[in-house]
């Protein structure tokens, strides 16, 4: 089974091994990039005030920060409050052209859910968080759950993310999941619901606050037997059987999972 995750973006051994020098480190270009992350699950426009909370910098810091990003081009203004504009989307572009998701993978998870009638995602692990990188949507049933590329997703409470976990080392995996600062019984719960993971080779769970909807992901490996990250398909109440389950759809995302083990 899977010894360890990919790592994103991807390092060499060696520069996986060597510890990163602080004076090779620019606090404020990164904390340009924690204002674009700030927009992330917002669905209104924020006002500078807004940011600043959000971020927990100045107001000066802050104006400074999305003032340069509107001059760039990825932020845009409209009576003092500010929204992402589509070049913000450029930053995504070398990791799904690099890593053959929009010319490989894509077309086999499209190709799939028109098969099945079904929605198909890819996640990959991102630090505590899974992300999406490919989605493939079946008219609008998977959107009420507001799933689109670039949406992460927590590991502990999600299918996606139990899928994931269930086969990383219990040392990484303690690590990973230290963050949602789970209690005792909710970790011994979890790594109970991951066994069943393991031993089913899925998993399936409810989405939280959504109208019923179901999430179903199996683990998605690299030839190295490396975990990458999951596949899913979001199921509607009225869609949940289990004899389709295990019949059709598993059988289609383990097939999407081989594939993908030969494109990453």
């Amino acid at each position: 089974m899977a010894q360890g995750f990919v790592p994103l973006p991807e390092q060499s051994d060696e520069e996986a091994e060597t510890p990163i020098d602080e004076t090779e480190i620019s606090l404020t270009f990164a904390k340009g990039l924690a204002v674009l992350r700030a927009f992330e699950g917002v669905r209104d426009d924020l006002s500078m005030a807004d940011l600043a909370r959000r971020l927990g910098f100045t107001r000066a810091a802050t104006r400074r920060l999305v003032r340069t990003l509107e001059m760039l081009g990825y932020v845009a203004a409209d009576r003092q409050r500010y929204r992402l504009t589509a070049r913000a989307l450029r930053l995504s572009a070398g990791f799904l052209q690099s890593r053959s998701v929009g010319h490989l993978i894509a077309p086999v998870l499209q190709a799939e859910s028109a098969l099945t009638d079904e929605p198909i995602s890819l996640a990959c692990l991102d630090g505590e968080e899974a992300v999406y990188a490919v989605h493939v949507p079946i008219d609008t049933r998977a959107g009420t759950a507001g799933y689109t590329v670039g949406s992460s997703l927590p590991l502990v409470s999600t299918a996606i993310g139990h899928a994931i976990l269930a086969h990383i080392p219990v040392d990484q995996r303690n690590r990973m999941t230290a963050i949602s600062a789970l209690g005792d019984a909710a970790r011994t719960q979890l790594e109970t619901d991951l066994a069943t993971v393991r031993e089913l080779g899925f998993a399936q769970r409810p989405i939280a606050g959504s109208d019923g909807l179901v999430a179903l992901a199996v683990p998605a490996f690299t030839t190295a037997e490396v975990i990458a990250g999951a596949l899913s398909i979001v199921l509607t109440p009225d869609r949940v059987d289990p004899e389709r389950i295990t019949r059709v759809l598993l059988p289609v995302l383990q097939r999407c999972a081989r594939y993908i083990a030969t494109a990453l």
